[in-house]
């Protein structure tokens, strides 16, 4: 409840919401609050936590395969109403916690997703100076920058090129 209504002052555009604000509107005690979540960087940090949670992949059986189900599978997460005001909100404040804290949290989640292609790469098919999380990086990169600046999730035309080409990068067979 909340890391829902923390979501919901980003989802509105508020950044300067209070502990005070989060207890009356999620109807939660203040004092409560602040025993599970010390500082408001901390609340804000579990409720991103809660909200990127969502995002989750079934792996395929080839890393060039599981590369496009990634894609698609992010186009979907991040064209998210909920996503997109994270997003523009961060880009909008610059630096400051939001930011580094969503950059932390999407940093080890693009290294989680990296996980085949370190095992494809550790097979010889993925060339050894590559570097898996930073081909994860680029790709949603990628993908939520047409999303923000277009105000359009990429096809899966433009999506599978992409992908194709983050594969010709990589492929060692190449």
């Amino acid at each position: 409840m909340v890391a829902a209504t923390v979501l919901q002052f980003i989802k509105d555009g508020t950044s300067d919401f209070t502990m005070s604000d989060v207890s009356e509107r999620s109807g939660i005690a203040r004092s409560t609050i602040h025993a599970r979540w010390p500082t408001r960087d901390a609340l804000l940090a579990e409720a991103l936590r809660a909200h990127n949670s969502q995002f989750q992949v079934e792996r395929c059986s080839d890393w060039r395969e599981d590369l496009h189900h990634l894609a698609r599978a992010f186009r979907d997460f991040a064209a998210r109403p909920d996503e997109m005001a994270i997003n523009a909100l961060t880009a909008y404040l610059g630096p400051g916690f939001l930011s580094e804290e969503t950059y932390r949290q999407w940093q080890s989640i693009s290294d989680e997703m990296a996980a085949p292609l370190r095992a494809a790469q550790a097979a010889g098919e993925v060339r050894p100076g590559v570097n898996p999380t930073l081909v994860i990086s680029t790709l949603f990169s990628s993908i939520t920058a047409l999303i923000l600046i277009a105000k359009e999730a990429p096809s899966d035309r433009h999506l599978e090129q992409l992908v194709d080409l983050l594969i010709q990068g990589c492929d060692a067979r190449k």
